[in-house]
């Protein structure tokens, strides 16, 4: 184990990146992000790692980003927020080992994108997905607009990313946004069953194959640089402001377009 904010142990060839901030179930907040990207970089690095599986603690993968930090935020912090994920999606997505996420409870936001940038999600059939970011007056980031279409198509994506509708896992499952479908509690074990078959395959082949992926059927990188831009806008808004304030104080936000 290492780090209060991220817990890693090793099984075998598989390491378990596990999301320790249960008191804000599991955000994707600053100190997070500072421990998961080296933790990532570390697994990446290591020879006797050759599958990772990423999950989040206390019966929940991620509910999200920080809601707490953006009503106050501007343009260039915006921005900086957005550009921060960016290393880390690109250790998952292009990294050369297989990762797979285990999903139980909440995968909202940030920690949506988060699952879905992983090769394979397996999720517990009652964890409820979420691109919740409409509700706070923003458009989605964490590499949603290219990951979540790749999966369940346009259509569906479309719809998820702006009414921000709500699928659990046996619904995922049925429309291909969760791979492998767990009982509640085991998604875990499932996860690392799953990781050890990817651990015995052929590891250049798989290194390979994960960059194909990663530069089809668009380019990341144009995705995540409109995200940025996009989002530091919209992190400045007055309905991103006034969505964070009726996000913390319970109520439901009245949006006004500007």
């Amino acid at each position: 184990m290492s780090g209060s904010m991220v817990l890693v142990e090793r099984r075998d060839a598989v390491t378990i990146l596990t999301i320790n901030n249960p008191r804000q179930r599991n955000a994707m907040s600053g100190p997070v992000k500072a421990e998961l990207i080296p933790a990532m970089r570390a697994a990446l690095a290591d020879a006797g790692c050759r599958a990772i599986v990423l999950t989040g603690a206390e019966g929940c993968f991620s509910a999200g980003g920080d809601v707490s930090r953006f009503s106050t935020m501007a343009p260039e912090k915006g921005r900086q927020l957005v550009r921060d994920q960016r290393e880390f999606l690109h250790l998952v997505m292009r990294g050369d080992k297989a990762v797979i996420a285990a999903v139980e409870g909440y995968s909202y936001g940030a920690g949506f994108g988060l699952a879905m940038a992983c090769d394979h999600i397996v999720a517990a059939r009652d964890a409820r997905f979420c691109a919740a970011f409409n509700k706070i007056g923003l458009m989605p980031d964490g590499g949603l607009l290219w990951t979540l279409p790749q999966r369940i198509g346009a259509e569906r994506a479309r719809e998820m990313m702006m009414l921000a509708t709500v699928v659990d896992g046996a619904e995922g499952h049925r429309i291909g946004l969760v791979d492998t479908l767990a009982e509640p509690k085991s998604a875990l074990d499932a996860a690392l069953a799953k990781a050890a078959l990817f651990a015995a395959a052929a590891p250049v082949a798989v290194a390979m194959t994960k960059s194909a992926f990663a530069r089809w059927p668009l380019n990341l990188d144009q995705f995540l640089a409109m995200e940025a831009d996009g989002q530091a806008l919209l992190l400045s808004s007055e309905d991103c402001r006034e969505g964070a304030r009726a996000f913390l104080e319970k109520r439901a936000p009245a949006f006004r377009g500007r």
